[in-house]
């Protein structure tokens, strides 16, 4: 008994509050040594036995309250005991500590006191009310209008700058007033042309709700327009900050407009111009200069200089390299300074000849203009070369030409138009008649299913009409395009000839892509669903049955991350191929995107369907190895029937989709008819979605933490925190069943916030040489702002960085491997500690470790969990703890559940473990007991 009792006081005297028992004659019974230290009171005199006048009246010796108070506190905490109610009081000693008294009577007719120094929550209470006076300062003279609501839609708070900007009522605005409230005040008042006050606050909340951040306008009645800005808090209300944008966005459409003028007057000038400032370096440029010269645009950018401009031209070989740049400059600073023109011509390496003309501007800066001469200088060139020109071009046209007068005779054509045809130039020539033409056109077999006067009366009967297009089918199945345009003066026609053969192919091409697959060329889902309509509408006005097979590839972003899409095309292909084998000659198949594939079977149904779908599960889940790479993949099918299952296409389609969730659900290689209730699962699902959108409002949430525990020294080095969800209407809920819909919808960015904030304020109360440890999810790296907010939750928590692990897995890194590695250096420098999880089950790249150096290797408990039963697992544990004991970094064993798995970790060389075998994951309240009882724990072990 004596052990026991001993037992007991060392613990009482280890918990960190005072406490002191009393009998029911008010005589000390029990108490510890933070009694004695809180109040500064002596153990010679304070024992068991004394009664609670003599403990006070030895209190007041040691200065903790004024002597001449003795009897008015005597008879205040007599009067209170002898009520029999449990009781609070606060107590400030002299020497500055606030101490807290909590009163608890006891069945026997005793009570209990616990005391605790409250010192430091005071002072932050009384500091907390001076920031908040100068929050509440600074919030009055902002710029801006500033308000903020809480959780149920009410108003805290707003300065007079909210109620100015949207020109509110100050009687009606105020702390309390709901948002609906307001927004129906704003309309009343004759703003949102155009909206009820439901729908605007509809809008609105959808908005804010949705956490966009992206600034909303709204118009007030005098035209006036207000910008707002709105973002969510972590306790469900928002901050939304205004301000009157009227004249800033006229300003902006002002500068655009005359930015647009400005820009279309440079760039449709039809000479090159520069403008340059008093140092001769470019100020402004249009396209036409870099066209005339040849430049790229990197070559004349603004800031250069008229010489280093030349130089670079000079150096293209535009102009000569004796190009006289120095005399030009002299020339240049003289006529300027004077205020005057200087222009002068240059004859390029290429014959072109450009006049250059610099003008000074009375700012200092001058503007140049460039004009290609060439062809002004070669005016004066005779009318024959001319014509050479107008022959050389017509027979080097890539169309055939004719022109014909009002006879149908030729008044001249082009080689190509002869060849074209494969007439002969002895009959082709000027003054034919276009019916002679014909005549030897069919000759030679360009029209086998016409006589040449069919040709030609039509041919005459479409002239009448005007001018029109029509195309000629050879014999040699290419086909003509003619383009027949009446001539302005005298009458006549000029007609053009184009071969439209590979046109037409090109034209059939593009139809035939625009609804298929490119990648397997099987149909698309355009033409899927043309082909559904048709057969549902057959169905409906013929009877008969079909059905719809939808299918996905199981682990097929598993192959892709882990050997690339090129093997991931590849197996693409080859199961569109499958597909394709093993459907009839009259089905459909489709790739609709990714790895999904679908299906149009008619015939007995179900019986064909399901018939087909075991076949194809059978097929696709045996896949020949690609490039030497083995490839583990199946294919789950969902059948929906018409028109047991409806008529529409997106009903059934929907239909379909179930049954493929239901088969994957069911563990994936497997298919599954669509039965009604499984639109009552899916409903389930997206309440169940909709529970966890609610459930961190509701406080719902919790954290349980597991050990961390160094093998060699058998230490508790720290906990990694688990979430866990207690839901008021569904229980206890898995992780496994709703992290997956959280990162699905991207509710785990404000629920990770809330576990790292939890976790480390949680960790702050723990010894200092215990850290915790919390998993990242990939979906939060996407999100902006990781750093900051890892940042402000150890701020807020007091938490030192060093003794935060952040867990990451490799997912994370595939999805943006650079991104997510500038974010890991960040949080790297603050001190945090990064971890590499789930090492084994991935891509499980080394180039991760080069590109960032973890400070621990975490081997999936899959591994773990299969030790001594697996020659595979063994040696994978193995080969991770010697890749990390080379580069330094600790690897963690996760899942250990038996002292068999211990050893062979132990023996694989792994530093550190974690699981059931050392303790389930507990409660933040048990945390203090599982640090105590560790030790002894890891001496069994």
């Amino acid at each position: 008994m004596s052990a026991l009792l001993a037992l007991s006081q060392a613990a009482l005297d280890g918990v960190a509050e005072g406490v002191c028992v009393y009998d029911a004659d008010n005589r000390v019974v029990l108490f510890n040594r933070r009694y004695l230290e809180l109040f500064d009171m002596s153990p010679d005199v304070i024992r068991t036995g004394i009664t609670y006048r003599q403990v006070l009246e030895h209190s007041a010796s040691r200065g903790n309250f004024p002597a001449d108070r003795f009897e008015q506190i005597w008879r205040a905490r007599a009067e209170l005991l002898s009520a029999r109610k449990p009781f609070s009081t606060e107590q400030v000693l002299p020497s500055g500590i606030v101490m807290t008294l909590n009163i608890q009577p006891l069945s026997d007719g005793g009570w209990l006191t616990v005391c605790d120094d409250i010192t430091r929550r005071a002072r932050l209470e009384s500091a907390l009310r001076v920031q908040t006076e100068r929050i509440e300062h600074a919030f009055a003279h902002m710029s801006h209008g500033l308000t903020m609501f809480d959780r149920d839609e009410r108003l805290i708070i707003c300065n007079s700058q909210y109620l100015e900007v949207y020109g509110f009522d100050a009687g009606v605005i105020k702390p309390g007033v709901s948002y609906r409230e307001i927004v129906e005040h704003w309309v009343s008042r004759g703003n949102a042309s155009g909206l009820s006050a439901e729908k605007l606050y509809d809008m609105q909340m959808s908005e804010i709700r949705g956490g966009n951040s992206q600034p909303t306008f709204l118009t007030r009645a005098d035209g006036r327009v207000v910008q707002a800005i709105s973002r969510l808090m972590p306790n469900g209300g928002w901050v939304t900050a205004c301000e009157d944008v009227t004249e800033r966005l006229r300003a902006e459409e002002a500068l655009k407009r005359q930015n647009f003028l400005f820009d279309a007057a440079l760039e449709n000038m039809a000479n090159g111009l520069c403008v340059y400032d008093k140092d001769f370096r470019l100020l402004v440029r249009n396209s036409n200069y870099l066209k005339i010269y040849g430049l790229a645009p990197h070559e004349a950018k603004p800031g250069m200089h008229l010489s280093d401009l030349i130089r670079t031209v000079v150096g293209h070989g535009v102009y000569p390299a004796d190009f006289p740049i120095d005399a030009l400059f002299e020339e240049l600073r003289q006529r300027l300074s004077q205020m005057k023109d200087l222009t002068v011509q240059r004859r390029m390496c290429d014959g072109r000849l450009l006049a250059v003309r610099y003008r000074p501007l009375t700012d200092g800066n001058c503007v140049a203009t460039y004009e290609d001469i060439t062809d002004r200088e070669r005016a004066h060139e005779e009318l024959g070369e001319q014509y050479r020109r107008f022959d050389a071009a017509l027979n080097n046209m890539t169309q055939g030409l004719v022109m014909l007068d009002s006879n149908l005779h030729v008044i001249v054509c082009n080689k190509r138009y002869v060849d074209m045809y494969r007439l002969s130039p002895d009959v082709v020539k000027p003054g034919v008649a276009m019916r002679e033409i014909m005549e030897h056109s069919c000759a030679i077999g360009n029209h086998p299913t016409a006589t040449p006067q069919q040709l030609y009366d039509d041919y005459v009967e479409k002239l009448r009409r005007g001018g029109h297009i029509l195309h000629r089918h050879l014999g040699d199945g290419r086909i003509i395009k003619l383009t027949h345009r009446p001539m302005e003066h005298g009458g006549g026609w000029v007609i053009t000839y184009e071969d439209v053969t590979e046109h037409r192919k090109a034209e059939a091409r593009v139809a035939h892509m625009a609804q298929h697959d490119p990648l397997t060329d099987l149909s698309n889902r355009v033409l899927f669903r043309e082909k559904m309509s048709g057969g549902l509408a057959e169905i409906a006005a013929r009877g008969g049955k079909m059905a719809v097979l939808c299918l996905d590839l199981d682990n097929f972003k598993t192959v892709n991350d882990r050997l690339g899409h090129a093997i991931g095309d590849q197996l693409l292909r080859w199961v569109a191929a499958r597909i394709k084998e093993c459907v009839g000659e009259n089905d459909t198949v489709a790739r609709l995107g990714g790895d999904e594939f679908a299906v149009l079977q008619r015939g007995p149904q179900p019986q064909s369907a399901e018939q087909l779908a075991r076949r194809l599960v059978e097929v696709i889940g045996r896949p020949p190895p690609l490039e030497n790479h083995v490839i583990h993949t199946g294919v789950s099918v969902g059948i929906a029937i018409a028109p047991d299952d409806g008529l529409d296409p997106d009903e059934l389609m929907k239909c379909a989709d179930l049954a493929l969730y239901q088969a994957k659900a069911q563990g994936r290689g497997a298919y599954e008819l669509f039965r009604p209730e499984m639109e009552a699962q899916a409903r389930a699902r997206h309440i169940l979605e909709n529970d966890l959108r609610c459930a961190l409002e509701a406080g719902e949430f919790h954290l349980a933490f597991q050990p961390q525990i160094r093998l060699g020294t058998g230490e508790l080095t720290g906990f990694e925190a688990l979430l866990r969800w207690n839901s008021a209407a569904r229980g206890l809920v898995s992780p496994a069943e709703f992290i997956p819909i959280a990162e699905e919808t991207g509710l785990i960015v404000p629920l990770g916030e809330w576990v790292l904030r939890t976790a480390c304020a949680t960790a702050a109360g723990w010894p200092d040489n215990i850290k915790i440890a919390v998993n990242l999810s990939p979906v939060q790296f996407r999100a902006r702002g990781l750093v900051a907010m890892v940042t402000s939750a150890l701020a807020a928590a007091g938490l030192d960085p060093k003794r935060l692990e952040l867990e990451v897995t490799e997912t994370a890194l595939l999805q943006d491997d650079e991104a997510t590695v500038a974010v890991l250096h960040q949080l790297r420098k603050l001190g945090i500690r990064v971890s590499l999880d789930d090492f084994g089950v991935g891509y499980s790249s080394l180039g991760y470790l080069r590109k960032f150096p973890f400070d621990t290797i975490k081997i999936d408990r899959s591994f773990v969990g299969s030790l001594g039963e697996s020659h595979e697992s063994g040696a994978i544990v193995r080969t991770i703890a010697s890749l990390g004991a080379n580069l330094g970094v600790e690897t963690t064993a996760e899942g250990v559940e038996t002292a068999e798995q211990l050893e062979l970790v132990r023996q694989a060389g792994c530093t550190a473990v974690q699981g059931f075998y050392f303790s389930k994951p507990c409660s933040a309240g048990d945390v203090g007991h599982i640090i105590e009882q560790m030790n002894p724990v890891h001496r069994v072990a």
